[in-house]
């Protein structure tokens, strides 16, 4: 044990016992202090998020390719070739018809199978049974109108590409014949014949392969729509079995209703990002070199991606932030380097950004989708957070150590003077995200038995553990859905404080 000497004078000295003895008086108090009240926090409104990170090396970027995510009519085409974009500009716009369709259908699920879990929660038993039967039989109604709206409106654009190709087809026959005729002939060819049968060939290819999109779309329609009238009308054949029924709620019955409330939910996300989707955005300002499309037309799924990283020139690295390429792997990763039917929808050029090349595996890939929200952190530059947003997830994985990973390309929209190529970078995805919405601190949930509670305060003081309905769940705070109003205190779990040093001690040993 380390001793201190204390010199001097007797004041000194008859100061250090007074100093000791407030030490052994205050030890002694603190022995007998009752503990502290817990600490409390504030249900309010927030954002909750749920991420998921990788790491990688920066690579500058000089171009950068665009493209939709899913395949539908282009119906608005905001720039030209030479115009200069800024970050987030809306460049295009895909008819949104179907996919908007689709999200109605799916919120109308999410909304029935709340309801349903509404009532469980309430106690009550299983409502009336034709009540029930009614809405199924309504819901069901609306989605086969729906549906075959889809379709006939799938089955009239193909028509329409039919006529088309085939009055195409018809000039093309007709600037053949002249073509063929003048060749024959003195003086030949002097009316424009070869020009006119080759803009006609190139107009009959051109209608053909939009007539095969528009047939393709149309089996997809009632593909499709085929699954959607069979699930509405499963819902129909349960309410109808529901009215022969009446069951109580249980315990068990409200955790698979929450299930099926969570997977409804996750469906909407899903549609409503389609949705999302059909607006294209410049992720960061360049100056547009190429577009390949015209408004009108059915523009094809692709992310742009090249042939090394998705989204972009970078070479795919290994695991870790600052590795090499590994040529084999990119090879492997079954990465495209067109969309289908031609090129990149839009290039830009003129870019100076960053990027990074992350793996993630396969269980967060699940999770991630282009146009996703990215924070940005580096491990050279403390402090410094960037935004960015996903360009492109990869097609196929790459095993990596034995796992299966899937690379994304994630681009920079705000940069930093002190960044520079090959700095190791930590991006976090957000992958689900709700704004504001009512929210706790995750660490003060408690779970029992597939329930969610918190302790409030009571009137006493004590904890009263209050039930609630949980949302989203993210990396630091829950969505509270029901259960806690805006604005009342719950309690954080205590933390244990280290039982306080023997009386007289004085520093460490």
């Amino acid at each position: 044990m380390t001793r201190t000497a204390i010199r001097g004078g007797p004041g000194l000295a008859r100061a250090g016992a007074v100093s000791l003895a407030l030490v052994v008086v205050t030890t002694a108090a603190a022995c007998g202090t009752t503990p502290t009240a817990p600490q409390t926090v504030r249900v309010e409104r927030g954002t909750v998020a749920v991420k998921v990170a990788a790491s990688g090396a920066l690579t500058p970027v000089t171009s950068q390719n665009l493209g939709f995510q899913k395949a539908a009519k282009l119906v608005e085409l905001n720039i030209k070739v030479g115009d200069v974009v800024t970050p987030g500009q809306v460049v295009a716009r895909e008819d949104d018809y179907i996919f908007r369709q689709t999200l109605n259908q799916q919120a109308a699920i999410l909304q029935q199978q709340q309801a349903q879990l509404d009532r469980l929660i309430a106690g009550v038993t299983v409502p009336n049974g034709r009540d029930s039967l009614d809405a199924a039989e309504r819901f069901y109604d609306k989605t086969k109108k729906a549906v075959d709206e889809q379709i006939s409106l799938a089955h009239y654009n193909e028509r329409n590409a039919r006529n088309a190709y085939d009055t195409a087809l018809q000039t093309y026959y007709k600037a053949k014949a002249a073509y063929d005729a003048c060749r024959n002939t003195i003086p030949g060819c002097i009316n424009g014949e070869p020009a006119a049968f080759t803009a006609a060939t190139t107009a009959a290819n051109t209608q053909r392969i939009a007539w095969k999109t528009a047939k393709h779309n149309s089996d997809i329609a009632e593909a499709n729509g085929g699954v959607t009238k069979a699930n509405a009308y499963t819902l129909l054949v349960n309410a109808r079995n529901g009215l022969r029924t009446a069951r109580s709620d249980r315990p068990g019955s409200i955790d698979v209703q929450r299930a099926i409330v969570r997977s409804a939910a996750a469906v909407v996300a899903l549609a409503q990002n389609d949705v999302n989707n059909t607006i294209l955005r410049a992720p960061v300002g360049g100056t547009v070199s190429a577009i390949t499309g015209a408004v009108g037309e059915y523009i094809g799924a692709g992310s742009g991606t090249t042939a090394l990283s998705p989204g972009s020139d970078a070479s795919i690295p290994g695991v870790g932030a600052a590795a090499s390429s590994d040529a084999a792997g990119n090879a492997a990763s079954g990465l495209s380097a067109t969309r289908p039917g031609g090129g990149a929808f839009i290039v830009l050029n003129n870019i100076n950004t960053f990027q990074v090349v992350v793996p993630f595996e396969e269980s967060d890939a699940s999770k991630v989708s282009p146009n996703q929200k990215v924070d940005v952190t580096f491990d050279a530059i403390p402090g410094l957070s960037r935004a960015g947003t996903v360009l492109a997830l990869a097609p196929t994985g790459v095993n990596i150590s034995g796992v299966t990973n899937y690379y994304a390309t994630v681009i920079l929209t705000e940069t930093d003077p002190r960044l520079v190529a090959g700095q190791t970078a930590e991006v976090a995805v957000a992958t689900q995200s709700v704004d504001n919405v009512l929210t706790v601190p995750n660490a003060a949930v408690l779970r029992d038995g597939g329930q969610s509670f918190v302790n409030v305060p009571g009137p006493d003081g004590k904890p009263i553990r209050t039930p609630f309905q949980p949302g989203v769940v993210g990396d630091g705070s829950t969505q509270v859905v029901s259960g806690l109003r805006e604005g009342q205190e719950v309690q954080l779990p205590q933390v244990n404080q280290p039982p306080p040093a023997p009386a007289g001690t004085i520093g460490g040993n």
